[in-house]
């Protein structure tokens, strides 16, 4: 296998941290002074697809393939060295994945990192996909909305899902999405329907919100990558007898309490799943 000393001649992590040494290259004469001083560690990654592309401390690394090699530069011998590895890759069409993983050697060993294992700090972008009207408003007559209801929608889009919801009855709604431009366009539909005062539009990635405790009703059509990412989420946060209803897309082994399927008046048929939170749910977050 090919071996890249240039991929890391491009590297240069961040100088000053006590007791740390870094890849930035010393002044000639301190080079020479350490030249015999100084070692090279073989850093080997997995990855999670073949095309992904793998970056050190931000610098792309030249490559293909599951398992790639490359050298470090010539290193101070004995020292600790620190270094982020970060691998984002297209598990499909519609899903963008990014894994991160910082790792901590002595100069001279031999490094293995594994990044094509799941992990919960992966995060996801999903792109676009509008779901019809009449299977947004479906998906709320699954969830039971009453007035009672707050309902949490990630990745929003046009915010069309919570909308309905609201309109349905639902007290109040979040949406939150990572495009700019879609959260743009959800304050002005929720504008539009006069509906300011009842929903909050947030940028940002879903992943992050903490404050789902008084969320009752989650409505989402995000993919089975970002699904399997926000259970745990809603999980731990979620009261038990909050509803979750997914567009298309499962939960893994969490088998659903109840999936229709509806035609649309646009065409085609759509799958909807229902899940509730249960004691029995919150013992298994216990568990696992």
């Amino acid at each position: 296998m090919a071996i890249s000393r240039v991929a890391l001649l491009i590297v240069g992590l961040v100088a000053g941290t006590p007791g740390i040494a870094t890849f930035a290259s010393p002044s000639l004469g301190q080079a020479a002074a350490a030249q015999q001083a100084r070692v090279v560690s073989r850093v080997t990654v997995t990855l999670p697809d073949a095309d992904a592309e793998l970056e050190l401390d931000g610098k792309l690394v030249p490559g293909t393939g599951t398992t790639r090699t490359f050298e470090t530069p010539g290193l101070p011998r004995s020292s600790t060295q620190r270094a982020a590895l970060t691998v984002r890759w297209k598990p499909n069409t519609y899903t963008n994945m990014t894994r991160t993983k910082t790792v901590s050697f002595r100069a001279g060993d031999a490094v293995t990192v594994d990044l094509s294992r799941e992990d919960p700090g992966d995060r996801v972008r999903v792109i676009y996909v509008p779901t019809p009207q009449d299977i947004a408003e479906e998906m709320v007559k699954l969830a039971g909305v009453t007035a009672s209801d707050v309902v949490f929608e990630p990745g929003c889009g046009d915010a069309r899902i919570t909308i309905a919801a609201i309109k349905s009855g639902a007290r109040r709604g979040l949406c939150v999405d990572i495009d700019a431009d879609r959260v743009e366009e959800s304050r002005a539909k929720v504008k539009e329907a006069g509906l300011d005062s009842r929903i909050e539009v947030r940028h940002g990635d879903a992943l992050d919100v903490h404050d789902l405790s008084d969320a009752t009703v989650v409505l989402l059509y995000m993919g089975d990558h970002f699904d399997m990412l926000i259970r745990p989420i809603l999980w731990r946060d979620l009261k038990v007898g909050a509803r979750v209803v997914s567009h298309r897309f499962l939960m893994g082994d969490w088998k659903p309490d109840k999936t229709i399927t509806i035609p649309s008046d646009q065409g085609g048929e759509y799958e909807l799943h229902l899940w509730t939170i249960t004691e029995n749910v919150k013992k298994r977050l216990a568990r696992d």
